[in-house]
């Protein structure tokens, strides 16, 4: 009963601590609902000018052509050109930009030639993949990439060089800031599911989301919010930190905003809301807002990797009469109203007024103006309200901040994951090489006597001074307990005593990342497993006490026979340990321990 307490006790203190510790590197933030919701005008996503006849989709036959592109430093790249046959000149152009999903010239090929048909000359180049991997894009290399591009379509035959503008989708509008801020001939921006911001900050909201689908517990969804905080620099995700607010003023000229509905990987609501508000900062208040029943790739699906799917029904309509209609608005000369009479007739529709001078207060804040569904009146030419589409609704809220808690680092959490598994190795190559000089010298100490064998054993438990001489604890006669220890651990093999919390813990621990891979993939690929995932968290969660029950038990039993334990068989044993500590830990970072308050 004695050991049975001492277990208890050893058990509950492993349970305190290392629940203490999964609190402590908790990030003090947290992925929160999102509430702040845009309300649709019209479900209809037509864009339309008032006052003029512009040339809708089909008009136009469509011709391709295949051309390269000098980026410079002797590096081409191959491009695809489309315009429309027999339009009349001067006609209005985009770029096309790559995300991180596409990167090919033929990409874009549907959108593009849409665009094309309906009066514009589209150019899409092939972005430079070498370089570009998961833990490295660098931004600035690509925007001047575009920009060569951008001064090929702008050259081109027929081209209106200053009605020329870009489209972007998600990465890619971070690339398109980057290209605005050193251009000043950019006519119009066309963004699509634009993260808008941080990598850090977007993905928290996103992966939240994605696990929120695929039902996971909780637990796991706040697990999201440490992963967030980590510092990435050890793996050089210098990315992930990209500062897209820097690049927001830059969007001075008319802004095309589109999300799909579908898609939980963007903060379609609040990333709207921000473009509004830091071009109305940069006193640009021509922004328009549109949502289709569409994924992250504007396709009419939900799953990011369903091939096949057709374009969200509207789409490309309104791309192309927004561009058309941007185009008409630089050619009547409309398009530039001062930034006064923009904020003054914003203040007026709010009903804001500067209290010394009676005068409509043209400091007006950012998120007074054309953050609710109303008519979009800035250059008087529009038929369609600036908000419109499909209604949205915004799951989680991107974070403003990403403060880790006392595991800072990626490299760190890294270490400490796999640290379980590496010293666990290390111990079972001690194992296998005290086995190996056991048997060595087991062989080498066989002698024979008239033909027969005959083994010579020296028991090192033979102490000086008697057999009853000194005990093992408790009483036991020293050695007596180092026969019987002894004898057992020639029977458990390579680990010694320690080796069942090394293959529990082994076990466990690959269990919980088993387990958290599961998760990541149904979030990826949107498969719901509500049910099996809170059933596979509770078993985790009592497999872990199971692991703690054992660690505690084994420290019990090697602090009880400590000076039976020598050698190679101690050294194992404090290395299975040291693993089980640092499995324990992880586990207390996925949040498999918790705290009653």
């Amino acid at each position: 009963m004695k050991r049975i307490a001492r277990i208890t006790v050893v058990a509950l203190t492993l349970l305190l601590v290392f629940s203490a510790l999964g609190w402590a590197m908790m990030p003090r933030w947290d992925i929160r609902p999102y509430d702040n919701h845009l309300t649709v005008a019209t479900s209809n996503p037509d864009i339309e000018p008032a006052n003029a006849s512009i040339p809708h989709e089909g008009r136009y036959r469509t011709r391709e052509t295949n051309i390269t592109v000098d980026v410079g430093d002797g590096v081409t790249l191959p491009a695809v050109l489309r315009e429309p046959v027999d339009a009349p000149g001067p006609r209005p152009a985009c770029l096309f930009i790559h995300g991180s999903g596409t990167s090919g010239a033929e990409d874009f090929g549907d959108i593009a030639n849409a665009m094309a048909s309906a009066g514009i000359v589209t150019l899409v180049p092939a972005k430079r993949n070498d370089d570009y991997t998961v833990l490295h894009r660098d931004y600035a290399r690509f925007a001047h990439e575009y920009g060569k591009a951008l001064d090929v379509l702008r050259g081109t035959d027929g081209v209106n060089p200053a009605a020329t503008g870009i489209y972007a989708e998600s990465e890619g509008t971070w690339i398109a800031t980057i290209l605005a801020s050193s251009r000043k001939d950019i006519a119009f921006a066309a963004l699509t599911s634009a993260p808008v911001f941080k990598g850090r900050e977007q993905m928290a909201m996103a992966v939240s989301a994605y696990a929120k689908q695929a039902g996971a517990p909780k637990p796991v969804i706040k697990d999201i919010a440490k992963l967030m905080s980590l510092d990435y620099a050890p793996f050089d995700l210098a990315y992930a930190d990209f500062d897209a607010d820097r690049y927001l003023s830059t969007l001075t000229m008319p802004v095309l905003v589109s999300y799909g509905t579908y898609d939980t990987a963007m903060p379609i609501e609040q990333g709207a809301q921000r473009i509004m508000t830091a071009a109305h900062r940069a006193g640009n208040d021509d922004v328009t807002i549109r949502y289709f029943a569409g994924n992250h790739q504007m396709r009419a699906g939900q799953g990011l990797f369903t091939p096949g799917l057709p374009l969200a029904d509207g789409y490309t309509q309104a791309l192309e009469n927004w561009v058309n209609g941007v185009a008409v608005e630089l050619e009547m000369g409309v398009a530039n109203v001062s930034v006064r009479d923009v904020r003054a007739e914003a203040a007026e529709v709010d009903g804001a007024v500067d209290e010394d001078t009676g005068d409509a207060d043209t400091n007006v804040p950012a998120t007074a103006v054309n953050t609710t569904a109303k008519t979009w009146t800035m250059a008087k030419n529009w038929a369609t309200p600036q908000i419109a589409g499909v209604q949205p609704h915004q799951r989680f809220a991107a974070p403003t901040r990403t403060d880790s808690g006392i595991i800072g680092s990626l490299g760190v959490l890294v270490g400490i994951m796999a640290a379980g598994p590496v010293l666990l190795i290390v111990a079972a190559l001690l194992g296998l090489g005290m086995m190996a000089a056991a048997f060595a010298r087991d062989y080498g100490s066989k002698v024979r006597i008239k033909g027969k064998r005959a083994a010579l054993h020296i028991r090192p438990g033979a102490l000086s001074g008697g057999a009853h001489a000194a005990t093992a604890g408790n009483g036991i006669p020293a050695a007596r307990a180092y026969t019987t220890v002894d004898r057992s651990l020639a029977r458990l093999g390579i680990a010694g005593p320690c080796w069942l919390l090394g293959i529990v813990s082994t076990v466990i621990t690959m269990l919980a990342y088993g387990y958290l891979t599961a998760v990541g993939l149904a979030s990826v690929y949107v498969k719901p497993y509500p049910q099996l995932f809170g059933i596979g968290w509770t078993v985790l969660q009592v497999l872990t006490v199971l692991l703690v029950i054992t660690f505690a038990w084994q420290l019990e039993y090697c602090w009880r026979y400590r000076c039976c334990i020598t050698g190679a068989r101690r050294v194992i044993c404090v290395v299975v340990a040291f693993a089980a500590f640092t499995s324990l830990t992880s586990l207390a970072f996925w949040g498999l321990f918790a705290l009653p308050f």
